[in-house]
């Protein structure tokens, strides 16, 4: 009987960071049924963070580049994968990089001899695109608005997901709706869809919270003054679980909602895959920049960036902490 892989592959913003600590966490009761969450293709240098050292994001990299030089980096990492694989007869891997794969067939050559089974998980359109792009301002340095970012998405579904499917044995496709999910959440989901020998209950908390409001506009103006730092990260954390109007959805009218859901194909796959697809009114989301609690909230948010030097210094900042507020209005 062939041995079996149960490929992760994200989709990116759909609990993937809470769901690879707590396969980390239950690595060694997987391995006693004989299941293998392996260290070969997880990144464990100093500087990575435990979120990225639980996830085989070292092996989806591994995936990127040209042809040539992606053969040389999977035949170094095969002998370590399959020396740690051996007494398995159920392998676990998981990483978002996955999803941006195209050198599938180079992925299908080095699991030779497993039976591949994909999961993934999708989410509708727009409360897809608005979480990644929060996202990518909270965790990097972009500086573009939120129109620019959905313009080049370049989100295709079908593709994407025909990709896989002929490459996998077979594909599980989620839709991560937590009305939808076993038990409303991603982890007991996985458990049940892979039947993994894992109690879902001890569920590990997220540390990759989505931010809004005036959070995210408050980090935005930190990229366009070129003080993005990894560092941040805890302090927005913190913001959002102490003031849930700095997590969240983001605000968008309704005719904005329409005409971006209806330009892409996302969710017309998913009602096919799915029949019915919730759509978030993002009308009920919180304002970027929203005038009613700027004042306040550069308050809150101030005094947890305290610690940073560099932000509180900075000219432009320090007109914000004396609640010169024009300065923000302009920017925007």
């Amino acid at each position: 009987m062939a041995k079996k892989v149960i490929l992760h592959i994200g989709r990116h913003k759909t609990g993937t960071t809470g769901l690879q600590l707590f396969l980390e966490s239950g690595s060694l009761e997987l391995a006693k049924s004989g299941f293998c969450y392996p260290l070969a293709g997880r990144d464990q240098s100093p500087g990575q963070s435990r979120e990225d050292r639980a996830a085989h994001h070292g092996f989806a990299r591994a995936l990127i580049g040209p042809r040539d030089v992606v053969r040389q980096r999977l035949s170094a990492l095969r002998p370590l994968f399959l020396d740690e694989v051996k007494d398995a007869h159920t392998v676990i891997l998981s990483s978002e990089g996955f999803q941006n794969v195209l050198h599938l067939d180079l992925l299908a050559e080095f699991l030779d001899g497993f039976e591949i089974e994909v999961v993934g998980y999708l989410r509708e359109y727009l409360a897809y695109v608005t979480s990644a792009y929060a996202q990518e301002i909270k965790g990097s340095r972009l500086a573009s608005d939120f129109f620019f970012f959905e313009e080049r998405f370049g989100l295709n579904l079908p593709d994407f997901i025909a990709r896989w499917r002929h490459m996998a044995k077979r594909c599980h496709w989620r839709l991560y709706d937590r009305r939808r999910l076993v038990d409303g959440n991603v982890i007991a989901d996985f458990v049940s869809t892979a039947g993994l020998p894992l109690a879902p209950s001890r569920a590990v908390v997220d540390s990759n919270l989505s931010i809004s409001g005036n959070l995210l506009g408050f980090k935005l103006l930190l990229n366009m003054l070129g003080l993005h730092q990894p560092e941040f990260g805890p302090p927005m954390n913190a913001l959002v679980l102490a003031h849930p109007g700095f997590g969240g959805p983001i605000f968008l009218d309704s005719a904005t909602q329409q005409k971006l859901r209806s330009r892409n194909s996302c969710n017309r796959v998913l009602t096919e895959l799915f029949s019915d697809v919730s759509e978030f009114d993002f009308e009920a989301g919180n304002r970027i920049f929203d005038p009613a609690s700027l004042e306040q909230d550069m308050k809150t948010i101030l005094s947890e960036f305290s610690a940073f030097e560099r932000v509180i210094s900075h000219p432009f900042i320090a007109s914000l902490a004396r609640g010169q507020l024009d300065s923000v209005r302009m920017a925007v």
